[in-house]
């Protein structure tokens, strides 16, 4: 049995390491999707990561909790449980998509400085923005706008999979930040009563980076939903 985890968008390990550090499971496994450039390779990566004698559980953030999600979908012999955080399984909105559509045309023309705060503040609260934004500008920095280009490409549009997780025949647990605005608190209450058998865990005081603004809250609740124990 694995624990494999996955990054969001222009994000590594580093948002992960907060969780980690307070986590007391075995064999877990981390997936490198700041290395892909194409959401083939997303896949690919994360088979690489999974158990390959056994099943897995996946927990995904944001866009690694669309890719833990998908692979489920593809491969539902293997998984014994599937956490989302900060993912609504709905879709992208119209706006949303639109809001893609144009920061690809930005990136296109390299208008677009990925470590500019007015870009990261949106994923954190206010009272985190302090001690957090350096975390988030590192990694924007050292992944830089190819890869930012690479996430929104490959991942765009997303297909509503409310639905196809119904058929799972494992755990499925959503976990919602209560001010997160990238993965509104109603579209994740909504995707959840969608999906049959499926878990909604709130975490207070956070915004869409609820691995690192409450990492105490969430290794506990990680450790709830999928220790072996």
């Amino acid at each position: 049995m694995r624990y494999v985890f996955l990054p969001g968008t222009l994000c590594d390990e580093r948002v992960w390491l907060p969780i980690w550090k307070q986590l007391s499971l075995p064999s877990r496994a981390y997936v490198p999707l700041q290395w892909a450039n194409s959401l083939d390779e997303m896949l690919a990566l994360t088979t690489d990561r999974t158990d390959p004698d056994g099943k897995s559980h996946l927990i995904g953030h944001s866009m690694g909790g669309y890719i833990a999600a998908l692979w489920a979908l593809t491969f539902p012999q293997k998984v014994a449980s599937l956490t989302i955080l900060g993912y609504a399984p709905g879709g992208l909105s119209e706006a949303e998509l639109q809001r893609r559509q144009q920061l690809l045309r930005q990136l296109a023309t390299g208008k677009v400085n990925v470590t500019a705060q007015g870009y990261l503040q949106n994923m954190l609260l206010a009272p985190h923005q302090e001690t957090l934004l350096p975390v988030l500008t590192d990694m924007a920095d050292d992944l830089g706008s190819a890869t930012l280009k690479a996430h929104i490409q490959s991942t765009t549009p997303r297909k509503d999979l409310t639905a196809p997780l119904s058929q799972l025949d494992c755990p499925v647990r959503l976990v919602a930040a209560r001010q997160d605005t990238v993965a509104p608190l109603p579209a994740m209450q909504a995707a959840c009563k969608q999906i049959n058998g499926a878990e909604l865990t709130i975490i207070e005081n956070s915004g869409h980076m609820m691995l690192l603004e409450q990492p105490k809250a969430v290794a506990e609740l990680l450790e709830t939903l999928v220790s072996p124990s």
